[in-house]
């Protein structure tokens, strides 16, 4: 990582381990000045979606077909009685008094007092921590928004408890929950979601939103302080993620204190992120086409909600996620929408917002080029098109607010080619295609972050 890094993650746990570290993530914080739930609700601010009735009320949903439909009913079932998803790969039964403390491997439960900075991540144990991490991601409210929507269900009792339930269980900047920041963010990112969907539910009382807005804020005041140990110390989709959780919140919840440099710093660390972790190839610095995926993702909701409320970014942002989807195209299957399991692969999938198989990439891809191109990418219709539904690219970046004259525009000749052969040579990443047949060969440096031991790597 360089001597920079070396030298900043030095200072950085001898602040840990002497105890200099914990005073700048207080466990009590100034009550901020919040919104009342009616003013909230009336707010400028625009989300992917306006609300559950305004999704109803608009027209054109997308409908699953029968058996997505029958295999969601059955997931919310799990997920009822305490199974949740982990790591997309199965369910595991947790409880549905689940502590959101103890290891379900180990049976290790971590301290709901201990200040996170005391807390030992690579305890053997305890066990992986990312098992403990899993469910607090909130990634499984996904599949119950959508049984909600698709089934004309209400599950925002449900929904609304499992967050409280959260917050009253892991005080400010205290238990295995605040280690890491890329898992803060993606739990606001989420929690985001459920409350813009929910948004009019009457299980959203008062009480209960204030207790949430508290503490998104504390956990955003948490990310903004470690911000540093992602940006100098890890530099790849952790740091993404967690650049644009700032930049949401401060976009999206404009009314705490510190919004307004969240939504600065944010944008700046999130575009500097993009232009040094995406090569001029559109390949990724993890060298990993599941982790590539992620941060596509992560992109689509920047531009996205960017473009929404009258923001966006510099246009060498935009080129890099151009090539991105061309290189991730060059590579898919046709008739499966897989990639070449290639590289590190740990089962991450942050919004699942469809029935299509965890190794299919055609609804992340379908749902970018929405938002760069304003059209979908695959001519035939399937269920990789419900994560569009749900994050409706009405404001694309040609839209007439943008200047016309800028590079925003796109001209048919830069869109995902259909080219048999193609070589990405920063990444060295080979690609020859028939009609029915697909190669993948790796063949070159890793100048990043030197991870897989992996050259001629080949996928047939």
């Amino acid at each position: 990582m360089g001597g920079r890094a070396f030298a900043f993650r030095a200072w950085y746990e001898f602040r840990k381990r002497s105890g200099l570290l914990r005073r700048a993530f207080p466990t009590q914080l100034p009550e901020p000045t919040l919104p009342t739930l009616d003013a909230w609700r009336r707010q400028s601010v625009r989300f992917f979606f306006e609300s559950r009735e305004g999704l109803r009320e608009s027209g054109g949903a997308f409908v699953p077909d029968e058996r997505d439909l029958e295999t969601l009913a059955v997931e919310n079932q799990l997920i009822a009685g305490g199974h949740v998803p982990f790591f997309n790969a199965g369910f595991r039964h947790l409880g549905r008094d689940y502590d959101w403390l103890t290891h379900p491997e180990t049976g290790y439960r971590y301290s709901p007092t201990q200040h996170w900075t005391a807390i030992r991540e690579l305890d053997p144990t305890a066990g992986d921590i990312k098992f403990v991490w899993e469910k607090a991601r909130f990634a499984y409210l996904y599949p119950v928004i959508r049984h909600d929507f698709h089934n004309r269900d209400d599950r925002a009792a449900f929904v609304f408890s499992e967050i409280e339930n959260w917050i009253d269980a892991n005080p400010l900047n205290c238990g295995p929950h605040y280690v890491c920041s890329q898992e803060t963010s993606l739990r606001v990112l989420n929690w985001t979601f459920a409350l813009h969907y929910y948004k009019h539910s009457t299980e959203l009382t008062e009480t209960r939103f204030g207790k949430i807005l508290r503490s998104i804020y504390g956990q955003m005041r948490h990310v903004a302080a470690n911000i540093d140990f992602s940006r100098i110390a890890v530099r790849n989709n952790h740091a993404v993620t967690e650049c644009l959780g700032l930049y949401l919140a401060g976009l999206l919840y404009p009314f705490f204190p510190e919004s307004r440099a969240w939504r600065e710093n944010g944008k700046r660390w999130l575009t500097e992120e993009g232009l040094y972790q995406i090569y001029e190839d559109g390949s990724y610095l993890q060298f990993s086409m599941n982790y590539h995926r992620v941060v596509i993702q992560l992109f689509t909701w920047a531009f996205g909600l960017a473009h929404r409320n009258g923001d966006r970014f510099p246009d060498a942002l935009y080129d890099r996620l151009r090539k991105s989807l061309h290189l991730l195209h060059r590579h898919q299957d046709t008739l499966t929408g897989h990639l070449p399991n290639y590289g590190a692969n740990d089962g991450a999938l942050f919004f699942r917002l469809n029935a299509c198989d965890y190794r299919d990439y055609r609804p992340q891809l379908n749902t970018l080029h929405q938002v760069l191109y304003g059209s979908p990418l695959y001519a035939n219709a399937g269920p990789w098109q419900e994560d569009e539904f749900w994050m409706n690219s009405e404001f694309r970046i040609q839209n007439s607010e943008f200047p016309s004259n800028t590079n925003a525009h796109v001209t048919n000749r830069e869109r995902p080619s259909t080219e048999p052969n193609s070589e990405f040579k920063a990444s060295g990443f080979y690609v020859l295609r028939d009609a029915e047949k697909f190669a993948f060969v790796r063949c070159g440096n890793h100048p990043d972050r030197p991870s897989q031991a992996d050259n001629l790597h080949l996928d047939l």
